[in-house]
Parts: structure tokens; sequence; C-alpha cells
């Protein structure tokens, strides 16, 4: 690729695309979405969200270079909560935004991108890669395309060759969105100033395991990404990544990547790439190795624990990993205890019984079916009798796992009390994992028998700190870690765990190598 812009002063435009699609929701994401969580273009980008995730680290770092540029150019920012499979028109209408964008910004420097990598529209299963391909042809080969990536991205060959850095997150929970954005521009630095061609060295591993044990901070991944950190310190290393997937992502080459991004090929990086992916492949089966309880078994051994706040994980129906947040396993079974000391807090997606909470009013009987509706195939709506005891709408701001100071707008709520069982129903999807989404309508996790965190292991960043224990449930969803349940239709085989493989070299589809 030739040579970069030395110039003193420069032009950097700044845009985001980010979502993790759910390919097996069959809730379609729309635009109406992605301006639900705020869909902003051209300099109003910095005004709205200049404090926000990766954004803001983006700014933040770029504000330590020795010498800032002459302008940001801002491009648009189009965020959604995780969800279904974007909806192709929406998905079109989003692309040829940005075409615009970058038409009316003109000649430019440099561009940084904030993406997830797991991203798909109806008719196209890596809209990241798609995005980073516009943006190249629009600016040509010259211009430096760096971009941040979740660490549950699916990477693909068509990201890397379009894109001179790419940039993930180093935890999960995911607690360094602002740091990655910062990461992201010391690497430009390097590129715009030192005169730096970025050369990335990866390999593609064909598996993917369970999000439970994805903690990189005590968990079994936790050396991998110590590794990571202590090789993004040397000077010749712009980015060091693995990238874990997301698994409930119907997609080709779906699969964990390996990925380190220096500033010279040399055969010791080569190296450094083959034990990562050798250290990766050797725990995937610890990694799959999940203490799940069953519905009934799981409210049963929260109760039986004696202490509290229990908080049991749902991550079949995580709304963290886009399932729809409706399932009603959980809820019947609370329902069904004759007593829960201190009670149960749950929350469900469900627009309908908003609605007929709203009709009731405070203070009123709610008699109605709720959950069961956006993902019928996993569980029925349950009937419940209980009292309105509050309406209001759901508006918070998430610092925490996944995002710092994001805006949240959940729509309409409402708490509905039955027995020792209150329910939180929300009008749209949002952060299952944090606590901040009881307490912004008054309700205290901290006090209560029972929690519901619709996540599978996200909820330990917010939750750990303050409960007397965590279990997992065992539920059936559009995020459950059931594999053999899932209809895989796009997917490269053989893939782990979906088949037998000994060793990765057995997948000759997974792809290797030098790129840029």
């Amino acid at each position: 690729m030739p040579g970069f812009c030395l110039e003193p002063f420069m032009r950097i435009a700044i845009g985001q695309m980010w979502q993790e699609s759910n390919t097996f929701n069959r809730n379609l994401t729309r635009w109406s979405d992605f301006e639900n969580w705020g869909v902003a273009v051209g300099p109003e980008i910095f005004e709205k969200y200049g404090q926000t995730g990766e954004i803001g680290g983006v700014l933040a770092g770029i504000r330590q270079w020795p010498e800032p540029p002459r302008e940001l150019v801002g491009l648009a920012r189009f965020t959604c909560w995780p969800w279904g499979a974007v909806e192709s028109g929406t998905a079109k209408r989003i692309l040829e935004t940005f075409d615009e964008q970058l038409r009316i910004a003109g000649p430019l420097d440099a561009v940084c991108l904030v993406l997830h990598g797991a991203m798909a529209a109806e008719n196209e299963p890596d809209l990241s890669g798609a995005l980073l391909e516009r943006v190249r042809a629009k600016v040509g080969p010259d211009v430096p395309i760096v971009a941040t990536f979740d660490l549950h991205a699916n990477l693909t060959r068509r990201m890397l060759t379009n894109a001179n850095l790419l940039c993930g997150y180093h935890t999960a929970p995911h607690l360094d969105s602002w740091q990655t954005g910062e990461r992201a521009v010391r690497g430009l630095w390097k590129i715009l100033k030192r005169g730096v061609r970025p050369q990335t060295i990866w390999r593609k591993l064909p598996m993917f395991t369970a999000a439970e044990n994805h903690n990189t901070f005590t968990g079994i991944p936790a050396p991998i990404y110590e590794r990571l950190k202590q090789l993004e310190t040397e000077d010749d290393v712009l980015a060091a990544n693995v990238a874990m997937v997301m698994p409930w992502f119907d997609a080709p080459q779906l699969g964990w990547t390996v990925m380190l991004t220096t500033a010279r090929r040399e055969s010791r990086w080569e190296q450094t790439v083959d034990q990562l992916c050798s250290t990766c492949w050797s725990i995937r089966h610890e990694l799959e190795a999940v203490d799940r309880l069953p519905p009934a078994e799981v409210v049963k051994r929260a109760l039986a624990l004696g202490k509290h706040p229990i908080v049991i994980g749902d991550g079949a129906d995580a709304t963290n990993s886009g399932a729809p947040g409706d399932s009603t396993c959980l809820l019947r079974e609370l329902l069904a205890a004759i007593k829960i000391p201190h009670g149960a807090l749950t929350f469900m997606v469900d627009p309908v019984a908003v609605s007929e909470a709203y009709r009731v009013g405070v203070g009123g009987t709610f008699d109605s079916e709720i959950g069961g509706r956006l993902a019928a195939a996993y569980s029925s709506p349950v009937r419940v009798r209980g009292v309105v005891e509050k309406l209001q709408n759901v508006e918070w701001t998430l610092t925490g796992h996944i995002s710092k100071n994001l805006p949240v707008n959940m729509g309409r709520g409402a708490i509905v009390r039955a027995g020792d069982v209150q329910i939180l129903l929300v009008e749209r999807g949002g952060p299952g994992s944090s606590p901040r989404l009881y307490e912004s309508v008054g309700l205290d996790p901290r006090r209560c028998g029972i929690v519901v965190a619709k996540s599978p292991s996200g909820f330990r960043a917010d939750y750990d700190p303050f409960v007397a224990g965590s279990l997992l449930a065992d539920c059936p969803g559009c995020a459950s870690p059931h594999w053999d349940e899932m209809r895989f239709d796009k997917i490269n085989r053989p893939l782990w765990p979906l088949n037998s493989l000994a060793t990765p070299n057995e997948a000759n589809w997974c792809e290797s190598g030098w790129v840029n």
C-alpha cells in the first residue's frame, strides 16, 4: 500500500456503525431501532456522543497527540442494541449515509470507525466489512483507515484488507470501550507521524465457545489477554487481538481470530500468533464446560442458599446477546415459588403488556399475559395477575459492561407486582446485564432475594461487587448454548464444537497469513 500523509495539518473523519446481530432472533433491526438509540450525522456526533464509549476514547486519544489535527470531521453514528439482523433497506440507507457524508467531507487524511464486527443484514453477513470496503473505495488507497471492534467480532479478510489497523476490546465483561478508542488512535498517530505502514499477521480458528466462560479478568482466557497487553507495550506492535466471536451469528468464516499488527513483517510475529492460536485451541473444552441449572432447579437453588441477593443469569434470553428479552421460563418458576424472602426482580421486553399496564394505571389490577410474543419458539406467554406499582419511562446512562456514558432509552416502563415478584415491563430491549436498569425506576436489586440478569457473563462486572452469589440458568432461547438446537446454514465447516476436530489444521477453510 502506498505511503501515507505526513503533513502537519490533518483532517480526520470519525464515524460509528455498531450493533451485535443475533441471526437467530427473527425480529429484524429497523431504522426506527437505530433512531431510538440516537442517529447522528456530521458535527452532532461530537456534540452528543463525544464522551461516549469508543468515540469518547478516540477523541480523548487524539487530544493526547503532541500535534493535534486541523479538523475532526463527523461522518455518521448508527448504534443499536443487539437484536436481529438489520433489515436490508435499513442497511442500504446506513451505508448510503456514510457514502454521502464522505462526499461532503472532501479530502481526508485518515478515517477512524467504531464498529462491532459481528453485524449482519438480511442480505449481507458482513456489514462491518461492507462499510470498510465502501470507505476504502471512497478515500482511495493512500488514506489510512483504523477501526475498533468488539471482543466478540467475527473478523474477515474483507475487514483486514480494507483497514490498515483493527483494534479490539481486551476485556470481557467489556469495560475498555473508551480505552480501545484511545489505543486505535495511538496506532493512527504512528501511521501518520512516524510513517509506519502496518503489517497484519492473522489466523482464523475453526471454533466458537459459550460466552459464560469468556471472563478475561479471572476466567480461563485471562492469560491470553494479559499476553496481548504485554505485546502492545512493544514499540513495533500497533495492535494485538484475539476475537472470541459472537456464536449466535450464522455467517461465513465464523470462528475465533488471532491477529497481530506490527510495523514490519518478521518471523517472530508469526511465531507469536502461532503460540496464541495453540493456547486458544487448547482451552476450548474448558470454555464449554459451564454449570447451568434448569429454570425450576435454579430458582430452588437460589432460595436454598439462604442469603441475598442472588443473581440468576439467563444467557439464552440475553438482551446483550441479541435475544428478545421476553422469555417466560424463569418468570413462571418465580411466580410458582410459594415464598421468596426479600422478593424477586425480573424484567420483560413486552410493549403489549406495557400498554395494558398504562391502560390499567397505577394502583390498578393487572390481569394479562406477559412475554413469549417476540420469540414464541422458545417460550409462551404467562398470565399474570398483580398490581401496577409504577409507570415511568426507562431512561438512564450506562457506564460499565459494553460502554461508558451511553444514553439508554428502553421506552415506557411499568412495574407490576405479583406476590413476591416485581416485574419491570419495558417496550424495548437494552442492557440486561446492569443493575442500573432496575435502579433507574427506583427498584433496588441490592435489597432483593433474587434478581434476574438477562446476560450470560457480562452481568458479573456490575453485580459481583454486591451480590451474595450467582447462578446460571439453562433455558431455551435464541442465545442458548445448546448448539445442536441451532440451525447454522451459512457457516464454513468443519467448525468446533459442531464438528469433531483434533487440530485446527483439519479445517482447510480457515485463512491465515500477512495482509497489507
